[in-house]
């Protein structure tokens, strides 16, 4: 299980993680009425990218500038296992979600493993990668090389 100390220190691109602030427990499960792109910006969509790229964390409750200053968040609170029990169901993705504490603030960590060798992902029938602080729909490039790995 990873540390505060250590998620601060982290940068998302190269470290394979993402950070949101979701003071008010406001970041999307599945990005409900949302229009597309939009949309994807969501928990399930975060997964499905972090999941495409080998692996990382969702982290809600840190603030996404360098380097990452605790903001607290009431995201699922109390529902945990009910957050992980629905990204299985939705995405076969197995997660591992848990809370870290820095004084009185509360951060959910949404582990997410690497996919299998030759696996990708989709969500809403769309591969997802992230490119910069953007969600978008995977490149040929990328979607064939993970494809012909087996």
């Amino acid at each position: 299980m990873i540390t505060i100390d250590k998620l601060k220190k982290l940068k998302e691109s190269e470290d394979k993680v993402e950070f949101k602030k979701g003071e008010g427990g406001n970041v999307s499960y599945d990005g409900g009425s949302k229009k597309h792109p939009e949309r994807r910006r969501c928990i399930l969509g975060y997964v499905i990218a972090i999941c495409n790229e080998l692996g990382g964390y969702l982290v809600i409750g840190m603030g996404d500038k360098y380097p990452h200053e605790v903001t607290g968040t009431s995201q699922c609170l109390d529902a945990i296992g009910d957050l992980e029990a629905k990204i299985y169901r939705d995405t076969n993705i197995r997660t591992s979600v848990y809370e870290l504490f820095e004084n009185e603030k509360r951060v959910l960590v949404i582990e997410i493993p690497s996919r299998p060798a030759g696996r990708v992902f989709k969500f809403e029938d769309v591969p997802l990668m992230r490119v910069g602080e953007e969600l978008k729909p995977m490149s040929d490039e990328v979607y064939l090389k993970i494809i012909n790995e087996q």
